[in-house]
């Protein structure tokens, strides 16, 4: 069977972990900034590994055929953009209110949101979104795993672990495609059965 385009493998190649590796850093305080906490920065940037490595085959061909060394680096900043205006979009944050004294300080790292103006002596009303509960435990244990041979495991990981749900995503769409083609074939054979 011809192929066009050869089938995605499914290991990361070198060239996809260098990549993570040189970004990982950047992009984890990018994310703990769109999100407000760094230990929740893997509700996002896992996502844009993933654009990154569903790409990777056409960001190297425009870095080696086309000469555009920075084609990953830009769609990498692309991604980034995408994913955190739709992070945001799709948050919805339990709001807590908490009601003080104008002089008592409101107590949360989050930002609060006053009602009104403050009048002295009135009681001020404040609104307060509370943290959401999610993250990755596997993200979070990589931290406490130290590998004896001094090499740095949590690139590579998130590499892997990006690699692997791009690749997951190809081979879904590659079946729904194959079915699509199978249920359309089955309407035309009904279709020209039907009419003759």
């Amino acid at each position: 069977m011809l192929r066009l385009v050869p089938p995605m493998p499914s290991e990361p190649p070198d060239r996809y972990v260098a990549f993570v590796e040189r970004h990982l850093d950047a992009l984890r305080r990018e994310a703990a900034q769109v999100v407000g906490d760094e230990r929740d920065a893997d509700q996002l940037y896992p996502d844009v590994l993933t654009d990154v490595a569903a790409r990777w085959r056409w960001l190297e061909l425009l870095h080696t055929r086309l000469n555009q060394p920075e084609a990953g680096d830009r769609y990498l900043r692309q991604a980034f953009a995408r994913r955190s205006q739709r992070w945001r979009s799709e948050q919805m944050f339990p709001v807590d209110i908490q009601v003080s004294q104008p002089d008592e300080p409101v107590r949360s790292s989050w930002p609060s949101v006053t009602f009104g103006p403050a009048i002295p002596g009135d009681i001020e009303v404040r609104a307060v979104a509370s943290a959401p509960a999610w993250s990755s435990l596997a993200l979070r244990l990589t931290a406490h795993v130290t590998p004896s041979s001094g090499i740095e495991i949590r690139p590579i990981a998130e590499a892997a672990i990006a690699w692997w749900h791009a690749y997951e995503a190809r081979r879904r769409r590659r079946v729904f495609v194959a079915l699509g083609i199978l249920f359309l074939f089955v309407m035309v054979v009904a279709r020209l059965q039907g009419g003759g």
